[in-house]
């Protein structure tokens, strides 16, 4: 796992702030083991004070489909990932 961010605690974001405010990389011997990566280091992952879209990779990693890696430009239209909940 790797985090490459210039945030820290109690930094500022700026009004006028990139909105990726850190990146978050995993790695795996397949497809199945980052995914998996990928949901425990997301669920740990705490960023205070501003908005983030964490939830939204969540449920994306629990897409069957995307865990089975059948998704194409269109497959967020067709899911209901963006909604909250």
């Amino acid at each position: 796992m790797r985090i490459d961010s210039a945030a820290y605690a109690g930094y500022e974001i700026p009004p006028q702030y990139d909105s990726m405010i850190a990146k978050l990389i995993v790695k795996g011997e397949d497809r199945a083991e980052a995914i998996s990566k990928m949901r425990v280091a997301l669920s740990e992952f705490i960023i205070d004070g501003v908005e983030t879209n964490v939830d939204f990779h969540l449920r994306l990693l629990r897409n069957e489909f995307f865990e089975r890696g059948e998704f194409d430009n269109g497959f967020l239209n067709r899911t209901d990932i963006m909604k909250d909940g």
